[in-house]
């Protein structure tokens, strides 16, 4: 009988824009050939071993591990070499996650290992050369000799040395096989086949050339490109044998191979390295230690009287979590958060069901008392279900790297190591690339592509798209050329495309990681990570801990330190849970910069709900979900009064009355269990995962399980029945209260602190959003909202951040010089630093004297300069912008002798010296002022443009301002206008398009929405800085409105298609004053200016004729609100 043919290199897309097969694909590939096993030899990497190794075993083919790695020894200028490997059993695999880890973590030297490397690393391993990368074919074309090469590898392999011959029509390789056979005939090295394998069927060739022209950044008309090969397909038994019919012995050798493999990484429990300590207790012994110490202090520090039911519950998770061998992992995450919290690092209340378990509490770990808040710790730590806990522990965003370095250097650094994670080719990407490379104009594609639904939280896959939007169809059934496009990327959608490390996830062993699993060094950042991803790397047996950074705890502390400058006891842990200024303020909604709470949606429930304790705080934050959401009107209504609360039975009052006898936490479900069916917690818990589950015989065991309880407490079968089915219907959308407990904390802490400390909590919360200027804005709009006045950057005033201004008693907020676009933060440091050593800046001279040139270049000064930031040096922006480059002559870096020489010069430079500096610049318009402002700060600072339009404009259009909206519940429809500062695109489930426009007036800032239809229509017009009119449906939720775009109009098209007749009445000299600032030279058919004057006591009438147009309105009103002159306008 015909041994079969084993492919032994087949390369997954694992390999980096070098194979389109995905590891499904490619064993789907082996299973349809009927092919018993298969190899993975990816170059360089072992990424996706594990998941090969499972999807073979669910396959029931053999996997045979593998990888390609280049071998240092033997390289030229650009060209590599490599040695390719198989794994025999246990000891080659932990011999090749040695040498793959290696090839990475070498410092000073390139990617690969040396011959050196591989000595005591060579038992059960396979070695073998041949290909492109074979070492003796690039010895050979060098005109050395390789015999000596060839018994290195003999004596280190021994019989396990392999030549590779790959027939796949590549003339390198073919014009050397008869020297390669000549070679394995000398040397008696066995000879093996393969055939190279980078993409699946045949029709797949163009796709994997695209993909290498991914890679390379270039299109399929470039001449100097690495193409594909048309034979590197996935071949059948039948076409493989028949290639290699002259040499039969190849089939057999390779099927020999096959049955030599026999080892491949299987699924382990995880185990933890050893936490020590210098009592020489046990792990057990010393967790009972620190858990009881940490407890005595909880209950004296909480003033807890019932000690009893604490020391009863510590106890007893002690006793399930020692039982369990987690001693250690408690322990170990105890440390790393209690140093964190000892150096003065923000750490999370709790995250997850960690936040249930007293002994947690009690060591530090979490800062919420479960007892209190009805946590469970069965919730996390189930003895009747056998998993790891799992602590998600949030570090403040800045300080996270501390922590994980206090780690790496306390367990080893070869012991602990990030989280490896794979950025794939999406749908919208893969169109945008390949578009590229097929040399189809990038508008057309971006258009294309921009049809695309984009939904983060449930992406579509592009062929999903395409069968949801109609408008994809037609381009494809019509546009050739992105039908090719299209044909390709659905080819090439979701092929692995970059490696980075996991920011969060970190892994700890017991011993070195690279006994364990093979790892990987981030080039970009130089960190450790394993070749796994963190699916794969628990199954190998490794415990991963979550060091995730909050941004909102940087924020508190900032906010903390801002306070105790007045403050300086102020301790966040001491702030009562009660304060009626914080409820009061979310009942109103005022939720901006609340954790948890500051989305629109948010913000109408919490007016609806009128919260008033703690608990309800964790209540909304549970709520406000899909599904759960559709019983908060109950939840409120039950609150208030306006319905009646029903808790399904009065036995389960006590369970359900925090909650208004609404199913809320999964908590809750499990109490139901227990107080209705005596259930224990754990097994209550196994009630709760079964009704998320849906499984139908666990459903109808768990079913008979609670009514039998049930009738045991005088509850009838049928009652219990329904009682079970209107559990299971909450269950299913019952959130962890736990999570939510810890998460409501954090937003308690937020309200708490923007109620009482408002100054201190929107500086913090604005210097962390200095790099978004859409954050900014928003932030914005709340200061007025607060009536907390915001000041314009100043050279003179500002800092680097956002800054706290006290003039007498009054605070204010200072416009952080780092927030304007393009200066950047390292120069504006430097900037302060000089200020603050030597005084304010006089002038601009003065600035440019003191300030290194190599600190602030010509972009920079230039963004500084139209934000406004010197108009305490210099009033007229407009000569300051335009001297800039005189500036930068003068007193740039590359002229530093002719700056020496001014500097030493006997008579100072003055700014208005018009020898040196252009003077005859005029003042930017207001227009100009406005639209430089907010190309560079993102709003409007010193006025807004639609000042510059008069009051009866507004009038005749029907234009409300939106500070001055009276919304009632008839209101329906509504005109504003403003000038747009943001517009955030969104997509919604169903991949249709909506927008979010944030607009300013003159006195205000506010948000409108606009949906599909109308989004295509009037994006043209949605662009920063447009004046535009708005016609608006008014939609009311719960008495919450939101504005929805019907229609947009450009403001100054409008006003200028309208006729206007303007009289004047203005005294002769008063006219002469003030006549260049009102009125230019431009004829302007649409309005008719007449000026009246008194000469003699008689009112005299001079019209313009047209001739003539008004500059300014806002000129004229400040001239009338002055007495300068008075003004009539009629507008038709």
């Amino acid at each position: 009988m015909t041994k079969p043919f084993i492919h032994l290199r087949c390369l997954s897309s694992y390999s980096l824009s070098e194979s389109t097969l995905k590891i499904k694909k490619l064993v789907n590939l082996a299973k349809k050939n009927n092919m018993p096993a298969l190899a993975i030899t990816d170059n360089n990497n072992m990424f996706g071993v594990f998941e090969f190794s499972q999807e073979c075993v669910n396959n029931n083919i053999q996997p045979i591990i593998g990888t390609s790695i280049n071998l240092i020894d033997v390289q030229l200028k650009n060209t590599i070499s490599q040695l390719s490997f198989l794994v025999k059993n246990e000891i080659g695999y932990k011999n090749l996650i040695y040498l793959s880890s290696l090839s990475y973590l070498n410092k000073n030297r390139d990617l690969g290992i040396s011959i050196a490397d591989i000595e005591g690393h060579t038992e059960g391993l396979f070695c073998f050369l041949g290909g492109e990368f074979n070492p003796l074919l690039i010895l050979h074309n060098q005109n050395k000799q390789t015999d000596d090469f060839i018994n290195t590898l003999k004596k280190l392999f021994k019989n396990n040395l392999l030549f590779e011959l790959q027939r796949i029509n590549d003339s390198n390789i073919d014009s050397f096989e008869d020297y390669l056979i000549e070679k394995s005939y000398k040397f008696n090295i066995p000879l093996i086949g393969t055939n190279n394998i980078k993409f699946g069927e045949v029709d797949e060739f163009s796709a994997h050339d695209a993909l290498l022209c991914v890679a390379q950044k270039t299109t399929i008309n470039s001449g100097n490109r690495k193409t594909s090969n048309n034979q590197i397909a996935f071949k059948s038994n039948e076409q493989m044998i028949d290639i290699f019919s002259d040499i039969p012995e190849i089939v057999e050798n390779n099927f020999n191979v096959a049955i030599s493999c026999s080892y491949y990484p299987k699924e382990v429990l995880p185990k933890l390295p050893k936490f020590k300590n210098n009592l020489n207790l046990s792990e057990s012994d010393l967790l009972i230690k620190i858990a009881s110490n940490g407890l005595d202090k909880k209950i004296i520090e909480n003033k807890i009287l019932q000690k009893k039911n604490y020391k009863e519950r510590l106890n007893y998770e002690i006793e399930i979590i020692n039982k369990m061998g987690f001693a250690g992992y408690f322990l170990i995450v105890s440390d790393f958060v209690n140093w964190a919290k000892k150096n003065y690092i923000p750490v999370g209340p709790g995250r997850g069901s960690g936040a249930g378990s007293v002994a947690a509490w009690s060591l530090g770990i979490t800062d919420l008392d479960p007892i209190k808040y009805s946590l469970l710790f069965e919730r996390f730590l189930n003895p009747e279900r056998i998993s790891m806990p799992d602590f998600d522990i949030d570090f403040c965003q800045i300080r996270r790297d501390e922590v994980i370095e206090y780690v790496n250097k306390k367990y080893g650094r070869d012991s602990v190591a990030h989280i490896i994670t794979f950025g794939t080719l999406a749908s919208r990407a893969a169109v945008r690339d390949i578009g590229r490379v097929l040399e189809v104009p990038y508008g057309e594609v971006d258009s294309f592509a921009k049809l695309i639904p984009f939904n983060p939280g449930s992406p579509l896959t592009l062929a999903e798209s395409i069968k949801s939007e109609k408008s994809l169809r037609d381009i494809i059934n019509t546009d050739e050329s992105l039908s090719n496009v299209v044909d390709i990327s659905l080819k090439l959608e979701g092929v692995h495309r970059h490696a980075s490390t996991h920011a969060a996830g970190v892994v700890i062993g017991d011993t070195s990681l690279s006994n364990i699993v093979p790892l990987y060094k981030d080039p970009n950042t130089e960190t450790n990570a394993t070749q796994f991803s963190m699916k794969y790397v628990e199954k190998a047996g490794l415990v991963k801990f979550d060091f995730l950074g909050l941004t909102t705890l940087s924020i508190i502390n900032e906010c903390v330190n801002l306070i105790k400058n007045e403050i300086h006891d102020f301790a966040l842990q001491n702030i009562p849970l009660d304060d009626s200024k914080t409820f009061q303020q979310l009942s109103r909604g005022s939720a901006v910069g609340v954790f948890q709470l500051e989305s629109n949606g948010m913000s109408s429930v919490l007016k609806q709900l009128q919260p008033d304790k703690f608990e309800e705080i964790i209540a909304v934050v549970a709520l406000f979900r899909p599904g759960p959401m559709d019983n908060i009107p109950s939840f409120c209504n039950r609150k208030h009064g306006r319905e009646e609360i029903n808790y399904i039975h009065p036995i389960l009052k006590d369970v359900l009355k925090e909650t208004y006898g609404i199913i809320v936490y999964q908590e809750q479900v499990m109490q139901i269990a227990q107080v209705l069916s005596n259930y224990s917690l754990g097994e209550a818990d196994l009630l709760r995962r079964a009704m998320g589950k849906k499984i139908q015989k666990e459903m109808d065991d768990q079913k008979n399980r609670f009514i039998e309880g049930a009738i045991k407490n005088d509850i009838s079968e049928k009652e219990a029945s329904k009682i079970f089915d209107l559990v299971d219907k909450f269950a299913g959308y019952g959130f962890n209260k736990s999570h939510a407990a810890g998460y409501a904390l954090i937003s308690y802490q937020t309200a708490y602190l923007k109620a009482n400390f408002p100054h201190e909590f929107m500086t913090a919360t604005l210097n962390f959003s200095i790099d978004r200027t859409d954050k900014i804005i928003s932030l914005k709009q709340e200061l007025e909202k607060l009536e907390i006045p915001f000041l314009k950057p100043d050279i003179n005033f500002s800092k680097e951040k956002f800054t706290i201004e006290k003039d007498n008693s009054k605070k204010s907020i200072r416009f952080g010089l780092s927030a304007i676009k393009g200066v950047g933060s390292k120069s504006i440091k430097s900037v302060v630093s000089v200020r603050d050593q030597k005084g304010k800046f006089i002038s601009i001279i003065d600035f440019l004297k003191r300030v290194d040139a190599e600190v602030i270049n010509k972009r920079q000064l230039e963004k500084l300069i139209q934000s406004g930031s010197f108009d305490s040096t210099e009033k007229n922006r407009s000569k300051l912008y335009y001297n800039v480059p005189q500036f930068v002559n003068l007193f740039g870096s590359n002229n530093s002798q002719s700056n020496q020489n001014l500097l030493f010069e006997e008579e100072e430079i003055s700014f208005e010296d018009k020898n040196l500096f252009n003077q005859k610049i005029s003042t930017w318009t207001s227009s100009d002022t406005l639209n430089n402002e907010l190309e560079v700060v993102g709003f409007y600072f010193s006025d807004h443009p639609l000042k510059h339009y008069p009051q009866k404009f507004f009038e005749i259009q029907n234009i409300s301002f939106f500070k001055d909206m009276d919304l009632n519940e008839n209101a329906k429809k509504i005109r504003l206008c403003g000038s747009v500062l943001d517009i955030k695109e969104r997509s919604n489930k169903d991949g249709r398009k909506y927008a979010f426009v944030t607009v300013s007036e003159v006195n205000a800032q506010y948000e409108l929405s606009i949906f599909s239809e109308n989004l295509s229509k009037f994006r043209y017009l949605l662009k920063e800085g447009n004046l535009l009119i708005f016609d608006i449906d008014i939609i009311l939720n719960n008495n919450d409105p939101r504005f929805v775009i019907r229609m947009i109009k450009r403001l100054e098209s409008e006003f200028n298609n309208l006729e206007k007749k303007i009289d004047i009445f203005i005294e002769p000299d008063q006219l002469i004053e003030y006549k260049d600032i009102l009125f230019s030279k431009k004829n302007n058919l649409k309005s008719k200016i007449s000026i009246f004057m008194n000469i003699n006591n008689k009112l005299i009438n001079f019209n313009s004729n047209s001739k003539y147009s008004l500059t300014s309105y806002k000129q004229l009103d400040m001239l009338k609100n002055s007495k300068k002159l008075d003004y009539n306008i009629d507008i038709s």
